[in-house]
């Protein structure tokens, strides 16, 4: 099989005509091996420019993502000099030369935001091997698929992509757009792939494609961030801002908008167990909460309140869990809200399979069959996956859907939708392979609406491990399986940071780590990081009791929780602010400090929300920690409530009830009365 470099590949080398109307730019040039080559640039408001490239008639991709109501056009002043043209909007200004051909891009302020590396090549001698900048690349006359090609400078920095467990700068890194089940987190492979990255000199680059390809950033050449998307059209989109923050505000309001989740989702959720729960034990554990004055909000019921093997029939294991609905009724009772596990996959097993593959509800193989496939690495029997695109499927599978939902349940868990095979065929004649980042969005999309059906707008929700672009329409999502260590809780938190430079404001985690040995100081510090993320859930394959350990985890637990409740007030107006603005809840040094250079790879420690500063521990009692707080004066929340003059390192000793946290001295930091729930009367 031919390494891609060896392909043959076109782009643009001669502009031979250019043609101006309103916002539209068209270009048609002579390529490199004599053939024209024709590229379409429209500019937008808030500095967005779209790019279209094609292989003969542009096609859209399926399942688009952008918004078209939040593109506004852009008015143009338009100059030509001898070398080529320059287009200037009020946001950003567009060079084209005409010979060789050249595109850059200027921020409002004049500075270079990007431009394509297009003589990037590895010798002078005989026939170069060339990073292809925009174009298109063909082997034995098929074409293999569109390029594009932006010089990455020495000291540039580059931050997004998904839900990436890597460093959180993502320069030297390729990062491949390819929906993964990556139990553990501890790789390269992601749950949620975002093509969309941000740049320290003032750009984003969103691809608007759902297919499986590669980010080179600065592996291919250490002087270009590289891109080959399968298919024989290609649209990508620049946004040009000399402020990170807005970059990522465009893009969020470009491909979502975000949706606000309910109030309630906020406080704790609690998973009731893994393998060996029942009934008996949920209610003993929700009796504890509120008998030990723990707030808590959600109760989380995992895989097992199914029957073993039937996994997903949305049938309750009436043996674990006898009189079910009794159980919901005494627990709604009691102020709580009842999250059940699901996924899109049918074991062979139940009647739900029987069902779905008499009426064709499933994806299918070759030879017409459901696509029978092992995605329980090795638990369970063979499964079948739902098929999204089959109107029919879609609305059957719904209203499995709201049967639980209309039992008392409040929220599901839409775990799995990842590892979709490549050669299953679909209803609208697309395979795994064209629908393996996408598939996430129809499953989420799916289940998300049946929730606004049940609940009402205000109170959907669900809580996804798979995502894509535009995921920040069907809130929440979890960062997946990573292991109980410090390692685990490191690799989390750079995921979390990375999915907020993503365009997804709302996300969480396994508080303690999801599988493990979890020891009493990971249980803690693990603990006090996710009470200061969006949102916060104990859950793991032991138990997540606070008072499992001791008392002394139990009580800094505890104080931890109702430090979360206090700030209630504060959680919500920041959800809020995070929808109508279009910023993550969480954020990283750089978003908020961005011209402190001190900041650019700086990811174990965060912003929760615009005047809170926390820095996670990852050590046990007494361990020590740095931190940086940036220029101003920091007041501790915890702790003497110090307060200490920023732009400068600080060494705190940290015992177990204690984590650095502070806000800006000043701000107003909103708080409320400790309730055992949110929807507690008073």
């Amino acid at each position: 099989m031919k390494a891609y470099k060896e392909y043959e590949h076109h782009f643009p080398t001669v502009l031979k005509s250019l043609s101006v109307e309103e916002n539209q730019i068209r270009v048609e040039a002579e390529d490199n091996l004599g053939r024209l080559l024709a590229l379409e640039i429209h500019m937008f408001g808030s500095g967005i420019i779209r790019m279209r490239t094609s292989f003969g008639e542009y096609i859209p991709i399926a399942y688009p993502v952008v918004r078209e109501e939040a593109l506004q056009a852009a008015t143009l002043k338009t100059e030509e000099t001898k070398d080529g043209y320059r287009f200037s909007s009020k946001d950003a200004a567009v060079e084209i030369d005409k010979e060789p051909f050249a595109f850059r891009v200027y921020r409002s302020d004049g500075v270079l935001a990007c431009e394509e590396n297009r003589d990037d090549v590895e010798s002078v001698e005989g026939r170069p091997n060339q990073i292809p900048p925009a174009g298109y690349s063909m082997d034995e006359g098929e074409v293999k698929g569109m390029n594009l090609g932006f010089k990455l400078r020495y000291d540039e920095a580059v931050y997004g992509l998904g839900e990436h467990f890597t460093n959180f700068n993502r320069t030297g890194q390729c990062i491949t757009m390819r929906n993964f089940d990556t139990l553990g987190c501890r790789d390269e492979n992601a749950y949620k792939n975002i093509p969309f990255y941000i740049s320290n000199y003032g750009y984003g680059l969103f691809v608007h494609n759902h297919s499986v390809f590669d980010f080179n950033i600065g592996t291919e050449s250490n002087a270009t961030i590289s891109a080959h998307v399968p298919g024989a059209s290609l649209e990508y989109y620049l946004i040009i801002n000399s402020s990170m923050k807005k970059i990522l505000s465009s893009f969020m309001k470009l491909t979502g908008p975000a949706v606000l989740p309910p109030k309630w989702s906020f406080g704790l959720w609690y998973s009731t167990g893994f393998k060996g729960s029942s009934r008996e034990n949920a209610e003993k554990d929700a009796a504890r909460f509120r008998m030990e004055e723990i707030p808590c909000d959600v109760l989380h019921f995992d895989c097992y309140w199914l029957r073993e093997d039937r996994w997903c029939d949305f049938v309750w294991d009436d043996e674990m869990y006898p009189q079910h609905l009794d159980m919901i009724k005494n627990l709604k009772k009691q102020g709580y809200k009842i999250c059940l596990w699901m996924n899109p996959y049918v074991t062979v097993t139940t009647d739900m399979y029987r069902e779905g593959k008499e009426k064709g509800y499933f994806a299918k193989n070759a030879a017409g069959e459901p696509y029978e496939a092992d995605l329980w690495h090795g638990l369970l029997s063979p499964c079948v996956l739902l098929d999204f695109t089959n109107p029919e499927a879609k609305a059957w599978f719904q209203d499995k859907v709201k049967k639980v939902l209309s039992e008392g349940v409040d929220v599901l868990k839409t775990d799995f939708g990842e590892d979709i095979p490549c050669d299953a065929l679909f209803f609208n004649g697309m395979t795994g392979e064209d629908l393996r980042n996408v598939y996430s969005r129809l499953y989420n999309q799916t289940v998300f609406e049946a929730s606004k059906e049940c609940k009402g707008e205000e109170n959907a929700v669900v809580w996804a491990r798979s995502g894509c672009a535009g995921m920040q329409q069907f809130p929440v999502c979890w960062s997946g399986d990573p292991r109980s260590s410090y390692e685990g809780m490191a690799a989390t938190l750079r995921a979390g940071l990375s999915m907020a430079m993503s365009g997804v404001p709302f996300w969480s985690h396994d508080m303690g780590g999801f599988y493990g040995k979890v020891t009493k100081d990971i249980f803690i510090r693990w603990s006090q990081f996710g009470l200061f993320t969006s949102h916060s859930r104990l859950h793991g394959t032991t138990t997540r009791q606070p008072w499992a350990y001791d008392e002394e985890t139990k009580m800094i637990v505890k104080e931890a929780v109702c430090l979360r409740y206090k700030l209630m007030p504060y959680i919500w107006k920041t959800a809020k602010n995070c929808v109508e603005q279009g910023v993550p809840f969480i954020r990283p040094m750089v978003l908020e400090c961005q011209e402190d250079k001190n900041t650019k790879d700086m990811w174990d420690q965060y912003f929760f929300g615009e005047d809170i500063l926390v820095a996670p521990v990852f050590g046990g009692g007494m361990a020590e920690r740095d931190v940086y707080l940036p220029e101003g004066e920091w007041e501790e929340l915890l702790g003497e409530k110090r307060v200490f003059k920023g732009g400068r390192w600080q060494t705190f000793t940290c015992p177990l009830n204690y984590i650095p946290v502070f806000k800006r001295k000043g701000a107003e930091i909103e708080t409320g009365d400790v309730k055992m729930y949110m929807e507690e009367p008073r």
